[in-house]
């Protein structure tokens, strides 16, 4: 049981490096317009008013810019996330 605990985490670990590796191999051998891609992502503010309701307002969409990858590169998040996240909720007051 001891050399479980021992080497679940490490090859855990590794796994991972592996999977992250492979996927910025993957990424570099894309070529330049097949490596990220641009989604529209709408904007909504919320703000409490004096009787503790929630308002909504729509702000202007944007344009998210994002990374064909199964991790985040460069400062970018997966495609495949922003993709399920298009509405970006922020708290005005």
């Amino acid at each position: 049981m001891k050399r479980i605990i021992k080497w679940v985490p490490p090859g855990l670990l590794g796994i991972a490096g592996l999977a992250y590796g492979f996927d910025s191999a993957a990424l570099a051998l894309k070529s330049d317009p097949q490596r990220y891609r641009d989604i529209r992502v709408d904007q909504v503010y919320t703000d409490t008013n004096k009787w503790n309701e929630v308002e909504y307002s729509r702000g202007d969409p944007v344009t998210e810019r994002c990374v064909n990858a199964l991790f985040p590169h460069a400062g970018l998040r997966p495609c495949w996330y922003v993709a399920r996240h298009t509405m970006n909720i922020t708290d005005a007051g």
